[in-house]
């Protein structure tokens, strides 16, 4: 019987601990890295962690695309659509249609082996390419071939195996979701001390990113697909002619996501390789750690949007108009205010705890931090309310957000080479772009189609958490 997404209490605290555990890879594992290694290593992880998300906008939207579409079966849509999606009468129960749920995982598996192939012939060619020049004929840092053909297996793999966690989401699983990633990180974090402590540098730390996908993988599968589901999916076969055509009714809106979704790396991950080609690897480590800082600020903050995402697409299908702005809202005023505070504690704490744990890498000035971070909080609450627009199946800024990338790109781009304005210029050609139009114009558009101004949503926002807190 198809189901409105909730969220229940479970589904919550556990998405806290996942995302506490992925952001402990970061925080808890962060202090040991930047301890035990050089500045020039730490430049070099960012460095790679950037390639690495460039070519995995290979994926070009499908994942959220995909993980959407699966909330609309489960939620009970007979067909699909390219635009909009198929409401029904939340009075009305209807059954599962099993075979669009079969013929949809069955076109995932297919897309995602033929992207994973992709992003790694991606990784080893122009990949290598780039990490080659900017370490010098791979001779600044020890096993740095290595390092980076191992951090290149891993990315595929992560690529390969990722819309098990949208199958498990989109479906109403988020608990299994959560956990599945809370045991893989916890096994990561160990790894990660462990070959740390063992001596093994920048290549301890990619190792224990390539067996995390693995585990990743094994978990969710065992979660999602029990006995009952398996044995009432293998019963249905599907053509490669029904994988096509459910392909490119996904494709006509996960392009548009994807385009998008280049325009955000243009924003962050674009910059950070211009920085490597124009500032020293100590300025692209400070500029890296206050993105990665700001970034778990970001994280954290947004958990409980995050949690909610396939709620927010099983409204859209019941067409509860009243019930979706009031969780909109909800979800959003936790991730204001989660954010102001770490904004602080960014500014306050942040830079001596970095002294005190004896880092080689500096953040840099306050102003910069906090510039940086009020551009980050503007960009958040565009994309976050974007999203409640994406849940219903309709992508209307596709445009202004490919025009603002390329812009933030030509601006960085002219501010270190021309300028020479260093980490100024990234931090106001990415933030003044954005501001220039979409962190203000589709905000205020996507408020109206709710019926509520700016005014009124943080007060109910703040009403609902008054009252689901028990405050």
């Amino acid at each position: 019987m198809s189901q409105t997404i909730k969220v229940s209490r479970q589904d919550i605290i556990w998405g806290y601990f996942a995302q506490f555990f992925s952001i402990a890879s970061g925080i808890i594992i962060l202090p040991m890295v930047l301890r035990m290694l050089s500045a020039e290593e730490v430049g070099m992880n960012y460095l790679m962690l950037s390639v690495g998300q460039l070519v995995t906008l290979v994926d070009f939207g499908f994942s959220p695309q995909f993980g959407r579409n699966v909330t609309y079966v489960y939620s009970g849509a007979q067909r699909l659509l390219k635009n909009g999606i198929e409401t029904l009468d939340s009075f009305v129960k209807v059954e599962i249609n099993y075979s669009l749920l079969a013929a949809l995982i069955q076109t995932a598996r297919w897309i995602y082996r033929l992207m994973g192939g992709v992003v790694l012939l991606l990784m080893l060619t122009a990949g290598t390419g780039y990490v080659y020049q900017v370490t010098a004929g791979f001779s600044n840092l020890p096993n740095s071939l290595l390092i980076w053909l191992i951090y290149s297996a891993g990315v595929f793999f992560q690529i390969y195996y990722s819309y098990y966690s949208a199958l498990l989401t989109g479906s109403g699983k988020i608990k299994e979701s959560k956990k599945a990633m809370v045991y893989s990180n916890v096994l990561k974090i160990v790894l990660t001390y462990v070959l740390l402590y063992a001596g093994y540098g920048l290549l301890g730390v990619v190792i224990a990113n390539f067996i995390y996908p693995f585990l990743t993988r094994y978990l969710s599968y065992r979660y999602y697909f029990t006995a009952g589901l398996r044995q009432t999916l293998s019963s249905y076969k599907v053509s490669v002619t029904e994988k096509i055509a459910l392909f490119k009714t996904l494709w006509h809106n996960s392009k548009k996501l994807g385009i998008t979704t280049l325009s955000g790396y243009l924003t962050y991950g674009a910059s950070t390789l211009l920085a490597g080609i124009y500032l020293s690897l100590e300025e692209v480590a400070s500029y890296g750690l206050m993105i990665q800082l700001i970034g778990l600020i970001g994280g954290i903050s947004g958990i409980m949007f995050t949690i909610y995402q396939p709620r927010f697409a099983s409204l859209r299908v019941s067409d509860n108009k009243t019930l979706f702005r009031k969780e909109v809202a909800y979800t959003m005023t936790i991730f204001y205010s989660f954010f102001v505070v770490g904004t602080i504690l960014l500014i306050t704490v942040a830079p001596y705890a970095i002294r005190f744990i004896g880092s080689n890498t500096t953040l840099p000035s306050a102003f910069i931090l906090l510039a940086c971070a009020g551009f980050r909080l503007l960009d958040h609450n565009f994309w976050n309310l974007c999203q409640t627009v994406i849940a219903g199946n309709d992508f209307p800024f596709l445009k202004s957000c490919l025009f603002t990338g390329l812009g933030i790109t030509a601006g960085c781009y002219i501010s270190l080479s021309w300028l020479h304005l260093g980490l100024w210029g990234i931090v106001l050609s990415t933030g003044l772009a954005q501001s220039a139009y979409n962190n203000w114009y589709w905000p205020r558009v996507i408020l109206k189609q709710m019926n509520i101004g700016s005014l009124s949503f943080l007060k109910e926002g703040y009403r609902e958490a008054l009252l689901r807190l028990h405050i």
